[in-house]
């Protein structure tokens, strides 16, 4: 191997420049130097060569140079020569590589060239045609995509694309010809902008990895069974206005609240499929897009309360002390009549009767009972997030008298439940919460230590223990009053059934492995709820960029601050060097929102004040 040699690195033009006794020295293009073994390299030309960069030179008409050559075997230089008129190391190397491609001859540099076969060359020539027609029609599709102008068919293409926006896979050639990393926030930006994914279209179900679509096991229909008539008691079911899963209602005579819940556990029995569905969903998620329930929708035709002139139920009648504790009476398999009513039609209709005025002493004592107890009782904003033909509302949810006696209610339902199964040691999923690591009484009745005092909660633990849920100021307790939409309920609903009909209970170990399956699965349900919501609220301030408003500094660190914004029951987060301490009101006017990244910007303060960046 002689200095100034040409030869091939990788398929790359290489000069030799220095020669040993184990390497060579070679020069690659772009001035890249390299030591290498020399069975690496592959000698073309024996030079000299000053540089391994030649210019193009004219293709050959293959066709004649094969006819020329008939079926003899050319030494490598003599095929250099027939194709490109003499040796040189420019003709060399542009023979090597129409040599490599083994389209029209076959062989090598050391073992001679053959022309080749015509049937396999035919055979090669359309394979080359048709990788040319689909690198040309990638190009074309690379410019439609670079300047707006999809066909229709182009849809297809750009699956892999899609399936990045959606979280489901983090590679794609086409973004990568492209240039655009494979991230599912870039991968959206380039749908939203080619009108592949609509401006609301909401990724985050498939990036959770979250199924919304509707269940397929069927729930079944309430059994003929015995149960008790107490449709002359009329019951209330009250729900914000647009609910559609309607599953408790209260009624109030002579000093016992019954608190009427819906009665799926009736048909969804231990181990059956809408049961085993039902585990794996964990609960309901209600998006701003779409209610994805954990059970089929007939189980709400069938068992929803009120959408019937009469309705199975499971009944708890309990009674509230003079001491402020519920005490159940009994559990009833019933059948109940209910009017259904909205929040606000309930204030204006109900709350002033003699019945309800009952059942407000009543829970008022009850309340007191939590609060000696230790109850958060936590007041923050909160608000209904929804689109609906294509419009998005958010509407305040704020804490009434008719709120609070509907919570209060249901948690007094839990706490009598839950006394009676642990009297009797019975299995059951309880709910228990740690208290705050701090005391709560260092936290003032404000935002800002309203804020704060949630943040320092531990997560609620549903077990077969159980214990004291602080927050609540319950202990023990459950939940008992959502089984169309939470499993832990339903599991609960299965239990209570199998006592009530004297039937083998299901066992500690069988019910927290179903609890613990359903709380894998809510979790991610309910991180789903925060996500979307807070993407269509920044679709809704898109929408709305002439929004101002006011906000409350709940937090401060430094230049680090969050501001609660009531009107959303969002915090926005930012930097500012300010003046503003905790508790300050502050104006905030929309500057920029972009929902694929999840990021907002809001001015904080006046016009002479600096402008905050959002996080």
């Amino acid at each position: 191997m002689n200095i100034g040699a040409l030869v091939a690195y990788k398929n790359k033009a290489a000069v030799v420049t220095g020669v040993t006794r184990d390497k060579i020295e070679i020069r690659c293009a772009g001035a890249e130097s390299r030591s290498v073994r020399e069975k690496d390299v592959e000698l073309i030309h024996p030079g000299p060569v000053s540089t391994p960069e030649f210019p193009p030179l004219p293709e050959p008409d293959w066709a004649e140079v094969t006819e020329l050559a008939e079926d003899a075997l050319l030494p490598f230089a003599d095929f250099a020569e027939l194709a490109y008129g003499g040796f040189t190391p420019a003709a060399a190397w542009h023979a090597w590589n129409a040599l490599r491609s083994g389209i029209w001859f076959t062989g090598s540099v050391d073992g001679g060239v053959r022309a080749q076969a015509p049937a396999r060359r035919e055979e090669l020539l359309r394979k080359n045609s048709e990788k040319e027609d689909k690198k040309r029609q990638q190009q074309e599709l690379l410019e439609r995509i670079r300047s707006n102008a999809l066909l229709p068919e182009d849809r297809k293409y750009l699956k892999q694309v899609e399936a990045v926006g959606n979280g489901e896979s983090d590679t794609c050639a086409l973004l990568h010809e492209l240039g655009i990393a494979p991230e599912p926030a870039r991968a959206h930006a380039l749908l939203r902008r080619l009108g592949i994914w609509d401006d609301l279209y909401d990724p985050w179900p498939p990036r959770l990895g979250v199924n919304i679509a509707p269940p397929e096991a069927d729930p079944g229909t309430a059994p003929e069974e015995p149960r008790e008539d107490l449709t002359d008691l009329t019951a209330y079911a009250i729900d914000d206005a647009g609910s559609g899963d309607p599953d408790d209602a209260v009624a109030f005579r002579d000093g016992i609240l019954f608190v009427h819940v819906a009665d799926p556990a009736s048909s969804v029995t231990p181990g059956s499929a809408a049961d085993e569905e039902a585990a794996w969903r964990g609960e309901s998620s209600y998006l701003p897009e779409i209610l994805s329930p954990m059970l089929r929708e007939e189980a709400v035709e069938h068992f929803g309360l009120g959408l019937r002139e009469t309705s199975p139920a499971m009944t708890f009648a309990l009674r509230i002390g003079d001491d402020g504790a519920p005490r159940l009476e009994k559990i009833l398999l019933s059948t109940v009549h209910v009017e259904r009513h909205t929040y606000e039609s309930a204030a204006s209709s109900l709350m002033e009767t003699q019945e309800f005025i009952a059942m407000r002493e009543a829970l008022g004592r009850f309340r007191d009972f939590r609060a000696k107890a230790g109850a958060l009782f936590i007041r923050l904003p909160e608000v209904k997030t929804r689109l609906r033909d294509g419009e998005i509302t958010i509407t305040p949810a704020p804490l009434t008298p008719e709120r609070e006696l509907v919570a209060n209610a249901m948690l007094a339902a839990g706490a009598a439940v839950a006394a009676f199964m642990k009297e009797q040691d019975i299995p059951f999923p309880f709910v228990t919460q740690a208290p705050p690591e701090i005391d709560p009484a260092e936290f003032p009745d404000t935002l800002p230590g309203m804020f704060r005092l949630k943040r320092s909660c531990s997560a609620g633990l549903t077990g077969t223990t159980p214990g004291k849920h602080a927050g609540l100021g319950l202990d023990p307790y459950a939940r008992v009053t959502s089984p169309l939409r939470r499993y832990a309920d339903l599991l609960a609903h299965q239990q209570i059934r199998r006592f009530l009909k004297k039937e083998e209970l299901l066992d500690p170990e069988y019910l927290d492995r179903r609890l613990a399956r359903a709380e894998e699965a809510g979790v991610q349900r309910r991180k789903l709820e925060k996500y979307a919501n807070e993407y269509y609220l920044l679709h809704y301030l898109e929408r709305h960029p002439e929004w101002q408003g006011t906000g409350t500094v709940v937090e401060k660190d430094g230049e680090r601050l969050s501001i609660l914004i009531p009107e959303f029951a969002y915090c926005y987060k930012c930097r500012l060097r300010s003046n503003y301490r905790e508790g300050d009101k502050v104006a905030l006017k929309f500057t920029a929102a972009d929902p694929v990244e999840l990021r907002l910007r809001l001015q904080v303060g006046t016009a002479q004040e600096p402008e905050s960046s959002g996080l």
